[in-house]
């Protein structure tokens, strides 16, 4: 479900493989906050493997970032299918985590906010001119 692809200190990169739904959101959520358990509060998740990801798995998400933002950290999602980046906009998402097209822009914004850059809690910070699309 989650599979860490890099750990530096407090910031975890992990990528979300198939689907995120009813029957795996529990998963997620158990093995993200593992991560955070084991010190991890900035985390960066991959998503380019993602198939599917319905109601409960946006909540597992949700649920991750309340607990990062409760440790003044940051979850930044990497979203490079453009059809998903589209529907989490609709759903106001976008408002609330940071979303980026790429990893490694995913990975630079969470270094900008362990660095104290930005603002990880509540309305993201706008990207950074490398950043846009």
């Amino acid at each position: 479900m989650l599979q860490l692809i890099e750990r530096d200190g407090d910031l975890a990169v992990a990528a979300l493989a198939d689907d995120v739904d009813f029957y795996t959101s529990s998963d997620l959520r158990t093995a993200g906050f593992d991560l955070l358990d084991d010190g991890c509060r900035y985390l960066v998740l991959d998503t380019s493997s993602l198939d599917f990801i319905d109601s409960s798995g946006i909540t597992a998400l949700l649920a991750l970032w309340q607990r990062l933002d409760a440790a003044d950290g940051a979850l930044v999602l990497a979203v490079p299918d453009e059809g998903l980046r589209r529907r989490m906009d609709v759903l106001g998402l976008d408002t609330v985590l940071t979303i980026t097209p790429a990893l490694a822009q995913a990975v630079t914004r969470a270094r900008q906010f362990r660095a104290g850059a930005g603002s990880p809690g509540g309305r993201p910070a706008p990207p950074a001119a490398s950043e846009s699309a």
